[in-house]
């Protein structure tokens, strides 16, 4: 018996459910919550870049803290995990830490998009 179209079901990077049942299913309004959460994603991954490059380990945190936020309220649970790792590292001082889960995040979001695309 066929299965009807599904969305993503790879949850440890994107457990889309809460999403729909907070607003119906598939619809404009979710479409336009993960590409706002997208846009906002590779900006505040971008300025963290930015302030890491700069020794900011402040301005690391902060960017790391909101995009932390963001990720877990899209439901991308590794990305959010990685963010999560950044900030924790920078507030302890673990400069190294942060470079290397902040070079995991590319790839992370990444992945995040290209399931967000397939809902």
């Amino acid at each position: 018996m066929p299965q009807p179209p599904s969305v993503p079901c790879d949850r440890d990077i994107l457990d889309v459910e809460p999403m729909l049942r907070n607003f119906g299913g598939p619809g404009p309004t979710v479409t336009m919550l993960y590409a706002l959460f997208l846009e906002n994603a590779g900006e505040l991954s971008r300025a963290l870049t930015e302030r890491l490059a700069a020794d900011d380990l402040d301005g690391v945190r902060l960017a790391a803290h909101s995009a932390a936020g963001a990720a877990r309220t899209a439901g991308a649970g590794r990305l959010a995990d990685l963010f999560g790792s950044v900030e924790e590292a920078a507030l302890r001082g673990d400069t190294a830490v942060a470079r290397r889960d902040a070079a995991a995040l590319d790839r992370a979001l990444a992945d995040v998009k290209i399931l967000i695309a397939r809902i």
